[in-house]
């Protein structure tokens, strides 16, 4: 008795996640697993192949000694020692480059594509988390304008096959951006700073982005408006965009999707050439959800020898975030196409008949619940979205009939027992 007693005052263990972490369950797993899929199918049209780089890295290779990459590195277990040499990725791109500084044998151009799972010790807000998944794909060993306009491609290819078409790829060139400064005359010590204000410009209201961009840039207020109206107009589009624009559209890029944007100054601490960002309309406090650009730079960091790369992200979690805040959704199917009722005490015949729907690759699932009531297993199957159900009972055993139930027309039909995997064949496929 008193044991019981004991028992009942044990504390629960909430089931929670830390903060900037979070579990996918059910419809928005099966959503975040079509878009990986989808990513992935559009990587492999285009050529590139997998890689796999490994969650943990040398906190050195990370952050390239750089003081501000160490603000959002993610420790790892391990030895004292261990905790402050290692840590995990917080992209897929600066693995790669590691990865090709260490394979130089490697054919080049080389295609590869990564979707992998990073960390970044920032503070959690909408669509940005902590932990977070990424499709990459990048292109190692050209510095060719096809291959820049290619990852704009795949990042279009990718959100058009998930039917999504409210979204625009704003690009900008980082050669512009220098060139529009000196015409400015901001000195040199002044671009980086000025560069890290102008990014901002989507976080704060104008009049204070506007203060801190004139201040950063050292400018007086009349030259200072001059080249705000400059980076936030399109009255001069570059010939590098026109260029890369034309090949774009040879691709299958719409020309309403592609928009020079001179305020894109996202990653110039490291992009060389060509940088976009892309943006869903209705979702735009969300902020990017795909982007990428050149590095030429990268690898030379590891190897000292400078090899061009130019790539793209999709944030996986970021999208889904988006299409929530702009009402939308991945449409989404069970992975059962298929789901026996089990309606009888032995399994066995319909098991068989799984297994032969299974060998014509249609995925097929049978009930395993504990409950032998119809109406509780059409309620499952109804749950999870189920198209067919297969219900044979103590009635059709006896008849060697088996009824067919599509779920989604509410039509169902009874069929010999033999018809049963050829009529299936043909309502799925």
């Amino acid at each position: 008795m008193n044991e019981q007693k004991n028992a009942k005052k044990e504390k629960r263990i909430k089931p929670e996640l830390p903060g900037g972490f979070r579990d996918y369950g059910l419809a928005k797993a099966a959503a975040k697993q079509k878009i990986m899929d989808t990513a992935r199918g559009v990587f492999e049209k285009y050529g590139f192949e997998p890689l796999f780089t490994s969650a943990a890295q040398k906190t050195e290779v990370l952050t390239g000694g750089e003081e501000e990459s160490k603000k959002i590195i993610f420790g790892i277990c391990g030895s004292e020692e261990e905790k402050s040499e290692n840590s995990l990725r917080f992209d897929l791109t600066v693995p790669l480059a590691r990865f090709v500084s260490a394979n130089l044998d490697a054919p080049r151009p080389y295609k590869r594509y990564e979707i992998g799972r990073a960390w970044r010790g920032e503070r959690q807000q909408t669509g940005r988390y902590r932990e977070f998944t990424q499709a990459d794909a990048d292109i190692v060993g050209t510095s060719s304008p096809d291959a820049d306009a290619e990852v704009l491609a795949i990042v279009n290819k990718i959100l058009t096959s998930l039917k999504i078409e409210n979204f625009s790829l704003r690009v900008n060139f980082r050669n512009e951006s220098k060139r529009i400064m000196e015409e400015f005359d901001i000195k040199k010590e002044n671009q980086a700073p000025t560069f890290v204000e102008v990014d901002k410009k989507d976080k704060l209201p104008y009049e204070k982005w506007e203060e801190n961009v004139k201040k950063a840039s050292g400018l007086n207020t009349e030259n200072a408006k001059k080249y705000i109206e400059r980076i936030s107009g399109k009255k001069s589009i570059p010939a590098e965009f026109e260029n890369i624009k034309s090949r774009a559209l040879k691709l299958g890029v719409a020309a309403d999707k592609l928009d020079y944007n001179a305020s894109l100054v996202r990653g110039f601490a490291y992009y060389t050439g060509i940088v976009f960002e892309t943006i869903l309309q209705g979702a735009e406090k969300i902020g990017s959800i795909a982007g990428g650009g050149r590095y030429d730079n990268l690898v030379e960091k590891f190897t000292g020898q400078k090899i061009p790369a130019v790539g793209c992200s999709l944030g996986v979690d970021r999208l889904l975030a988006a299409l929530e805040s702009a009402g939308q959704k991945i449409p989404t199917e069970s992975s059962a196409k298929v789901l026996f009722m089990n309606l009888l005490e032995d399994a066995g015949e319909i098991n068989l008949w799984a297994q032969e729907l299974r060998a014509q690759n249609i995925n097929t699932d049978v009930y395993m619940g504990e409950s032998r009531d119809l109406k509780a297993q059409l309620a499952y199957a109804l749950k999870k979205e189920i198209p067919l159900v297969v219900i044979y009972g103590e009635d059709e055993k006896k008849k060697r009939t088996v009824v067919v139930k599509n779920l989604r027309t509410q039509e169902q039909k009874k069929i010999a027992k033999d018809e049963l995997i050829e009529y299936i064949v043909k309502e799925i496929k």
